[in-house]
């Protein structure tokens, strides 16, 4: 037999650990089971002192939200049958389709190996996870409900998903009309004015026409120049946006335009909301629940109400007052937050919270969309009008050219 060494949970509060000798692992788990005990880590005492050797460079990695959403639930799935984390790691590195989920799942089993708890393996992808995915993991294992708080995780990230999906196609109809006006701009610069002008022998070309015309032949002549300038812009937007002073600045701006300031508020307390229901159903306090939500929440002005909310609870008001006082949550929804915490039903206010925020998120984004239609029309009618007075000047001037002739 074998000596393994073992970490488990004792009426799933009292972390304990041990050696135990077992044929093989499953066995060492059936063991550790009769004794009363739920485990959550098991390996053999020969690999206590060895040193983590793996070629795994977790700041390279990036994982889209559909593999995050993968990892979660395989992990969820194999946890909630019983297994140990450092099995269903082993599971996950073995089969899992995906080559980066599997080296990541591989690398945690072998910290995990080496004594860590696969909270404090978690760590060191903090970037590629998130913060707030890893202090979830840590409350779930220390309070011996992880599969439960993966479960929540694996919600939050279907949100996010959705969120995404609805702002990707609401942009599908702008990015369609915007090609098409492009595709007509160069044509018609490109090949219908060029060859009316050839099959007119114009020589004083209208200086609509001549605008037209002679930036469709630079772009076609200096693509790569113009390429390299969009490359540039888009990586100095990119740096500036980085900045903090400016990506705050930018953060008032958009709060302050109709329609839009909306979006941004629903979008970011949807996040907010999730992140309470989740962290207080699984047992983080309060304080703590607040403090990680406002973490999520990336627009300036609406951070800011949300750390202030967690100033004034810190200071003794209660969760309705410091919503109401730093104006962070819409008035409609403070007589639901006020029963819930006169109640004692805090979870179930945040969940219904967080449904009733995605439907004003919902009409938000229909709102948005509803009004780019209009504002696309306009730059479409003006293109439009360009190409028919171009045209028009065009026609004038020709017949003026012949009448002189005659």
């Amino acid at each position: 037999m074998a000596q393994y060494f073992y970490k488990a949970l004792k009426n799933n509060k009292e972390i304990v650990s041990g050696y135990i000798e077992a044929e093989n692992s499953r066995d060492a788990r059936d063991r550790i089971r009769d004794l009363g005990f739920l485990p959550t880590n098991i390996y053999e005492e020969a690999f206590e002192d060895k040193k983590l050797n793996t070629d795994v460079h977790n700041s390279r990695i990036k994982l889209s939200l559909s593999d995050k959403m993968s990892f979660t639930s395989e992990l969820q799935t194999l946890l909630s049958s019983g297994i140990s984390t450092l099995e269903a790691l082993e599971t996950i590195s073995h089969y899992s389709p995906k080559p980066k989920i599997s080296l990541i799942a591989d690398d945690l089993g072998k910290s995990i190996k080496n004594g860590l708890t696969f909270s404090e393996a978690m760590k060191k992808y903090s970037d590629v996870f998130g913060q707030l995915y890893v202090s979830l993991c840590y409350t779930g294992e220390t309070s011996g409900a992880l599969p439960r708080v993966l479960n929540y995780l694996l919600t939050l990230l279907r949100k996010q998903e959705t969120l995404k999906g609805k702002f990707i196609q609401m942009s599908i109809y702008p990015t369609i009309l915007i090609l098409m006006m492009l595709v007509m701009y160069l044509f018609m610069g490109g090949f219908v004015f060029p060859k009316l002008i050839s099959g007119l022998n114009m020589d004083n070309l209208p200086l609509s026409v001549t605008l037209l015309t002679d930036s469709v032949s630079f772009i076609f002549q200096y693509w790569w120049f113009l390429l390299l300038i969009i490359c540039v812009g888009l990586y100095v937007v990119n740096f500036v946006f980085g900045l903090k002073k400016l990506k705050d600045l930018f953060s008032d701006f958009v709060m302050k335009i109709p329609v839009l300031d909306d979006c941004v508020q629903y979008f970011s307390l949807v996040h907010y909301m999730s992140v309470m229901h989740i962290a207080y159903e699984a047992g983080v306090p309060i304080m703590t629940s607040l403090e990680m939500a406002a973490g999520v929440i990336e627009n300036n002005v609406m951070k800011k109400r949300a750390l202030y909310a967690v100033q004034l609870v810190r200071n003794g008001s209660s969760l309705s007052d410091a919503y109401n006082a730093s104006e962070l949550m819409p008035k409609i929804l403070m007589p639901l937050i006020s029963t819930g915490e006169k109640t004692g039903k805090l979870g179930q206010m945040f969940r219904d919270a967080s449904l009733g925020i995605e439907k004003k998120l919902d009409m938000a984004i229909d709102a948005l969309a509803r009004t780019f239609e209009p504002a696309l029309m306009i730059i479409i009618g003006l293109g439009v009008g360009y190409f028919v007075v171009a045209f028009v000047q065009m026609y004038s001037s020709s017949m003026s050219s012949l009448i002189n002739i005659f």
